[in-house]
């Protein structure tokens, strides 16, 4: 198959959904399927992924502004190519690519198919914004869309309670190249980059963007619980400021932890692993969030993991009996949850082994690449047999409130 995924932006800089972009594109390209990314290249001067086994084309970005990354020449890169794709695969909602995007796939009656990546629902941030985009775009982009991905059971709910009917949610789990976690870091890399990181020092971790809804000030308030019975013990807070360092340095310092404390910025490849191999625990108490692949990735390199409970990771981790779930905001429950998995270490060892099983058996790319070909053919089948794609006026969206 010829297949085309679009998204706003395609670099490792922008974690999540381009992480789960690049890894569909080669997997899939992989297995023999002509496989092209389609982005705005902001960010890309810094990181870019290796093109393996796809080709990325990465427009110019004019401006990026309120989660908007807008390409002029997207127009005619579509009208110069579009008709060569079979499927198309767009990542997150609300973006110009989209709008842009389904346009033409739906006249030259190419189906297409939507992962939101949780950006579905009207929350947190630019909500009028986001209102606005439904109205002009947004409902004929969910309309016409031959089939909905929900990376967890939470976010197929997000579905139907938008008025999506069932036959068009497909739920298909974010993965892992279990290929990377075949020869992890030795272990002692990343701490000895550190003087103050000697072998009885405990190592919480926090591995993700420093966004306010990822509750790391909950995170930081719940290890300074600790400083009575676990003084040997330091928090590390690796990723990308989007917004919030400012905000939990200034936490950190009230409360005297900045010794203990530290920001040590984003991490990437080797170096994110090195980071998970040391760490005694990883931390995760987000809320809203649909997946998140830190816990998982965690679980591959021996780590333990703390996850909230009503996010779609600690659903499977859950299920998986593979982790300690804690209350979004609960810092009573989270300094708990962190002095347990530090101190029981044969049952966090348990839960380890219980989640290396789960993701070998549900969360390997070649799994969920084959899921995905399941689902493009299905989609170029109903297209061919109905010969026009879904009439946007049967739209049956309902805003969240």
């Amino acid at each position: 198959m010829r297949i085309l995924q679009v998204i706003p932006f395609f670099t490792p800089e922008m974690g999540g959904s381009a992480q789960v972009a690049y890894q569909i594109a080669r997997h899939l390209g992989k297995r023999g399927h002509e496989v092209t990314v389609l982005a705005s290249d902001y960010g890309s001067g810094n990181s870019r992924f290796e093109q393996d086994h796809f080709r990325a084309a990465l427009l110019p970005c004019a401006v990026s502004r309120w989660g908007f990354y807008i390409t002029p020449g997207l127009p005619e890169w579509l009208r110069t190519h579009v008709a060569g794709f079979d499927v198309v695969h767009m990542h997150t909602v609300r973006t110009f690519q989209n709008a842009v995007v389904r346009h033409f796939a739906v006249r030259h009656e190419i189906p297409y198919v939507l992962s939101a990546h949780g950006t579905l629902p009207v929350i947190v941030q630019r909500k009028l914004a986001k209102k606005a985009y439904d109205l002009l775009f947004g409902r004929a982009l969910l309309a016409s869309a031959s089939r909905l991905i929900a990376v967890s059971p939470v976010e197929a709910e997000q579905y139907r309670q938008a008025g999506i009917e069932e036959e068009r949610i497909s739920v298909i789990y974010n993965g892992l190249d279990l290929e990377e976690f075949a020869h992890l870091p030795a272990r002692g890399t990343f701490r000895s980059r550190f003087r103050e990181l000697d072998g009885e020092m405990k190592v919480v971790l926090f591995l993700g963007r420093l966004h306010r809804r990822k509750g790391v000030n909950t995170l930081i308030e719940a290890f300074a619980r600790l400083e009575t019975e676990m003084d040997n013990s330091v928090l590390l807070i690796a990723g990308p400021d989007d917004g919030e360092l400012a905000h939990l340095q200034a936490l950190a310092n009230r409360l005297r932890l900045h010794e203990r404390v530290w920001f040590v910025g984003p991490l990437y490849g080797e170096d994110r692993l090195a980071a998970l191999v040391d760490a005694d625990v990883l931390a995760s108490p987000a809320v809203h969030e649909i997946f998140g692949l830190a816990p998982f990735e965690a679980l591959m390199c021996g780590t333990p993991v703390i996850v909230a409970d009503d996010c779609g990771s600690g659903e499977l981790i859950r299920e998986a009996q593979a982790g300690y779930l804690v209350s979004y905001r609960d810092v009573d429950g989270l300094a708990a949850a962190l002095l347990r998995a530090l101190q029981q270490r044969e049952e966090a060892r348990q839960m380890v082994i219980a989640g290396q099983a789960f993701v070998d058996h549900y969360l390997d790319w070649s799994t969920i690449a084959t899921q995905l070909e399941v689902m493009y053919r299905g989609s170029v089948r109903a297209s061919a047999q109905s010969g026009v794609p879904r009439e946007i006026v049967n739209w049956g969206f309902r805003r969240f409130q």
